[in-house]
This record gives C-alpha cells, sequence and structure tokens, in this order.
C-alpha cells in the first residue's frame, strides 16, 4: 500500500513539474512600441524599422513576444512617449534627439552642425565605441535602454516660403520650426532666424497658417509629412545628420529570459539595417519628387557651405560646454576622427 502511495504522489509530482515547465516555456510577453510618424514601410523611416522589428521578433520568439504597433502619435508626443517608456506603461519607442534631448542633455552632442561628411562616417560613429558609450550613459542617467540609433530620413535641408536661401544672410528675419531641442533652437540663431519649438504633429498647420516660415529636416522626412504642399525653397545644406533612438523600458528588457532578450537585440540590428537602406532608397527619390510637386532645389557651394559651418559651429560647440560634460564633446569629435582615418584606409 505504502509502495502505491510513493508511486502516486511521485507520479503527481512529475505532473505538476512538467505542467510548470510547459507553462514557464509558452510564457508569452507584449510589448507596445509607439512612435510619431506613419505605419508605412516604403516612405516612414519609423515605420519601415518597426515593422520589420515586429516581424522578426514575433517570428524568431514563435510568438513568446508580440510587438504592438501604435504609429502616428496615437499615444502621444515624443516627450510623453519617453515618459510611458520610462514607466513601463509602453514597452518601447523611437524618439529623435529632440525627444530624448529633454532628458538626457549629452545627447546634443550629435547635434553639432557640419560635423558628418557622409553617411558612412555616422553609421560607425553610432555603431561604434562612441555610441556604445552614449547609450550606456543614458541608460544610467534616465533608466531607458536604447538599442539602436537608426537614420530619420539622412541630412537635413532646410525649407522655407520667403525666399530662397544661398548664404546665412538669407536666414536674417525668417522664423524656423524647431524641435524642442535647446541645441537646434541654439543652432538656428546662431545662423540669424528666429527659432519657435513646435512639436511635429503641429508642424504642418503652423507653416499652412504662416505661424512660422520655414523648418529643417531630411528630404524623405519633409515627404512624409506632406510639407511640400505648404514650402516653396529648399536649401540642401546637410547641416545635421537625423536620427531616431529606439528604446525600451529596461525593467521589462531585463524580465525577459536571456533567449529572447537576445531576439530583441537581433531585431533591433536587423530593423536598423532595413531602415538605413530604405531612406537611402528614398532620398534618391526625393529631390525628384519635390521637383515633381513645384518646390525650388539649391545646392550651396563648397564655399557657400562653408560659410554657414563658420557661422554656427564653433558658436554652438561653446555653447555645448556650458549644457553638458566637455569630455562627451570631445569623445564625439574624436570618434569622427576614429571613423574617417578607418575609411581612408579600406
Amino acid at each position: 500500500m505504502k509502495k502505491k502511495q510513493l508511486l502516486t504522489l511521485l507520479i503527481g509530482f512529475i505532473l505538476v513539474f512538467t505542467f510548470v515547465v510547459q507553462a514557464g516555456a509558452q510564457e508569452t510577453f507584449v510589448m507596445k512600441f509607439a512612435f510619431q510618424m506613419p505605419n508605412d514601410i516604403y516612405n516612414s523611416n519609423e515605420g519601415s524599422f518597426a515593422s520589420s522589428f515586429k516581424a522578426h521578433v514575433e517570428s524568431a520568439s514563435n510568438g513568446r513576444i508580440e510587438v504592438e504597433l501604435y504609429p502616428g502619435g496615437v499615444l502621444g508626443k515624443e516627450r510623453e512617449n519617453f515618459v510611458n517608456v520610462q514607466n513601463n506603461v509602453i514597452q518601447a519607442t523611437l524618439s529623435s534627439v529632440g525627444g530624448v534631448a529633454q532628458f538626457y542633455e549629452p545627447i546634443a552632442v550629435v547635434d553639432i552642425p557640419f560635423a558628418f561628411k557622409n553617411h558612412n562616417v555616422a553609421w560607425r560613429v553610432y555603431d561604434g565605441w562612441f555610441g556604445k558609450e552614449l547609450r550606456k550613459d543614458l541608460l544610467e542617467k534616465t533608466g531607458v535602454r536604447s538599442l539602436a540609433t537608426t537614420e530619420t530620413g539622412g541630412f537635413f535641408a532646410f525649407t522655407n516660403n520667403t525666399r530662397e536661401i544661398r548664404t546665412p544672410e538669407d536666414m536674417k528675419g525668417l522664423k524656423f520650426r524647431t524641435m524642442e531641442n535647446p541645441g537646434h533652437i541654439k543652432m538656428i540663431s546662431l545662423l540669424g532666424a528666429t527659432a519657435t519649438p513646435i512639436a511635429w504633429l503641429e508642424l504642418y498647420t503652423s507653416l499652412q497658417t504662416g505661424v512660422i516660415d520655414g523648418q529643417m529636416n531630411p528630404l524623405p522626412t519633409i515627404l512624409i509629412g506632406k510639407l511640400e504642399e505648404v514650402q516653396k525653397y529648399v536649401t540642401l545644406t546637410n547641416h545635421l545628420y537625423g536620427t531616431d533612438w529606439f528604446m525600451v523600458n529596461d525593467q521589462w528588457f531585463s524580465s525577459l529570459p536571456g533567449d529572447l532578450q537576445q531576439i530583441v537585440k537581433e531585431a533591433a540590428e536587423i530593423a536598423n539595417i532595413s531602415d538605413r537602406g530604405a531612406q537611402r532608397l528614398l532620398d534618391v527619390q526625393a529631390i525628384q519628387k519635390l521637383k515633381d510637386a513645384g518646390l525650388e532645389i539649391y545646392t550651396p557651394t563648397a564655399e557657400e557651405r562653408a560659410l554657414f559651418k563658420n557661422k554656427v559651429q564653433d558658436g554652438y560647440i561653446e555653447w555645448l560646454k556650458q549644457e553638458v560634460d566637455p569630455t562627451w564633446i570631445d569623445k564625439f569629435m574624436k570618434a569622427i576622427k576614429d571613423a574617417e582615418k578607418d575609411l581612408k584606409s579600406l
């Protein structure tokens, strides 16, 4: 009798243990992922990144992670999304430098005007030691983990409704929209124009109603916002390289089993590559699309571009030294030199 009771208890233990293991293996996680742009994989950088990320995570995890996408600012502006990631209300977001700068000031170093010569240099800086150090510090200071620095359209251009801009002198008297970013505000001021911080979702109406004269963004971003409908002139200054920062709640990320953490990391890398490729294709097409829409496009000469750089870069750096630890400025500029040197040696 005792043997039968012991056998029964043993079978029961095995069944309970098996159930617990199976239940643990089937544990699922939900990632709410909010961003500002439309969920358009062909025309929106955030849409292409998010869609690629979702597809890889859900496939590689065999459904153990479900990614819910909330595009078009439906859960709030960048500031609200960042706070919600911090508080684990949502688990992920894509944010511009302006969105991150409201919570982490050192990120302003990446917007030193005319810092990057081309895309390859920028990619090496963000994917290399500097990007890793900055993302680590961001995590320590804010509790938000950044898994990738992706591209939002590439290099910036100026657009406006008033006149063609060829030199900094042409900026005087114009009102330009900026992100809610102190660095962008300072840059526009150094160029002699008036800076007006306006959220992305309010930009089109502000241009349409004349609250502002112009704005600055990469060409694909101008098209995704349909800004060609409310602007007349484009100047290809390439003064900033646009980035989005993919961020997740660290508590949520750390709660994932190790294999799922790796899948999320890999998905961020894959989505980053997909986004950068998509943006390069869009950039190639953008100039012709803007011309077809009736905009006048001007490319400054090397001498004219130097006038912009000389007008703004040193002043921006001097201002920045008062806002952040100057060590970050030195690191950023060194990372650029390292990247340029490495690329020359290829």
